[in-house]
């Protein structure tokens, strides 16, 4: 069994964002994956269809695919009633936040309103943690450590930050970390040595991600089971409140 953390899907054409649900489902196939945590290019509020499209997505493929409603935090009280509307349907587990497109750093008071709503609803939140200015590493930490109630994972750090991502997460124990954006195998690994197999997540970006190939990067570390297993799907099962996947119980 194999669960993607990280995955998108949208019908934005404002920005020529075309990445519809079938796509990112034959990716999934490609490489076995059978449940994809996908959020949309759009937030909300502000993009009016955030929601709507991402229910729809789920809707279309409801046993391969699970919603992270995306968040502009600037939007104030707004971003929050978004989130509480999103967490009436089941078909949402979880909130995403991407620093570089909302151009707030992730311990901006409005950020961290977002990281306490999603406590408070009882989801967890990703958050892209790349190379850019504003969704660094360092930066991610500060906001953890501002709502250690909540939930958070991140992309791995990146092409140069995947060591900062590491000690960042050493330093914040409701950080865990995904396997997608880094292309090294070493980090990964690293990063089950040092923080333990129970925060470390497959994810691959899909569409952005190739899967099959994000896939071999794990597998070719020769884990033992049940540490491949954690990764694979069993943290995600714990993260996301699963009971089933594709009807099987796990």
């Amino acid at each position: 069994m194999i669960i993607d953390f990280h995955g998108h899907a949208d019908e934005y054409e404002t920005f020529g964002w075309i990445d519809p649900p079938e796509r990112v489902v034959d990716l999934m196939d490609r490489a076995g994956i059978d449940l994809t945590c996908i959020t949309t290019y759009g937030e909300a509020p502000g993009y009016p269809k955030a929601l709507s499209n991402l229910l729809d997505f789920v809707g279309r493929f409801p046993e391969r695919l699970t919603g992270f409603l995306r968040v502009n935090p600037s939007g104030g009280d707004a971003a929050l009633s978004a989130m509480e509307e999103a967490a009436k349907h089941p078909e949402i587990t979880g909130f995403k936040l991407h620093p570089i497109s909302n151009l707030l750093k992730p311990y901006n008071p409005f950020c961290v309103a977002v990281m306490k709503k999603a406590a408070e609803l009882g989801l967890p939140v990703f958050i892209h943690c790349g190379d850019k200015v504003a969704a660094q590493p360092w930066q991610i930490g500060l906001g953890a450590g501002l709502c250690p109630e909540t939930q958070i994972i991140c992309h791995m750090g990146g092409f140069f930050h995947g060591e900062e991502s590491i000690r960042m997460a050493k330093a914040c124990p409701n950080v865990c970390l995904d396997t997608s954006s880094t292309p090294y195998p070493a980090i990964v690994r690293r990063a089950v040595e040092e923080l333990g197999a129970d925060r470390v997540l497959f994810a691959t970006d899909n569409p952005a991600g190739d899967p099959v190939s994000d896939l071999r990067k794990v597998l070719d570390l020769h884990f033992d089971p049940e540490t491949e297993a954690k990764i694979l799907y069993k943290n995600a099962v714990r993260l996301l409140g699963l009971k089933t996947i594709r009807g099987h119980a796990v």
